[in-house]
């Protein structure tokens, strides 16, 4: 019942050194789904991945969907307003863990960006008594991704598919 009480709370407004992660608009995750480009987005946003995410958030509820706790955010660069990319967790935690995802836009890649934005969420997942750890899978040729997570402090893991699996358990 705690966790239902969790997934309801509305999802927190991050912010970095250089970078708002925030939940999505209506209009912007529904342009998002239906791959439209908006004033506010960044050159090469969305991205197939972040258009997958947002379909599956209308089938499952719209944007009350992205309201959440565990939802997907916005990549805001600060400097200048535009969406650049997608931080978020997957959904509630399952096993005790809470699995991060993300992307960003071809040109905001190799800045830092994924760096600040993985330390943020693992601020927020570890505000959660019951998370023991987060997770996160990368396709096997998404190298950068992989260095990213390391460089946070993840470890990769074994795992029965075809993605690479990282973990970091809750710090002592």
């Amino acid at each position: 019942m705690t966790e239902d009480l969790e997934a309801l709370r509305p999802a927190p407004v991050l912010e970095t050194d250089r970078l708002l992660l925030r939940p999505f608009t209506a209009e912007e995750l529904d342009a998002v789904a239906a791959g439209e480009t908006a004033p506010h987005f960044s050159a090469g946003f969305p991205g197939a991945a972040d258009v997958d995410f947002a379909r599956e958030s209308l089938l499952a509820g719209g944007y009350f969907f992205t309201e959440s706790v565990y939802a997907r955010m916005a990549v805001v660069e600060k400097a200048t307003g535009q969406v650049v990319g997608t931080a978020g967790f997957v959904g509630p935690p399952i096993d005790d863990e809470l699995e991060v995802v993300g992307s960003l836009t071809p040109e905001h890649r190799d800045r830092g960006y994924a760096q600040e934005g993985i330390a943020a969420l693992l601020r927020v997942a570890f505000t959660h008594a019951s998370v023991t750890g987060v997770r996160a899978s990368v396709p096997g040729d998404n190298a950068p991704a992989a260095q990213a997570l390391v460089a946070a402090g993840f470890v990769q893991r074994e795992s029965p598919g075809l993605e690479t699996d990282y973990f970091m358990p809750r710090p002592a």
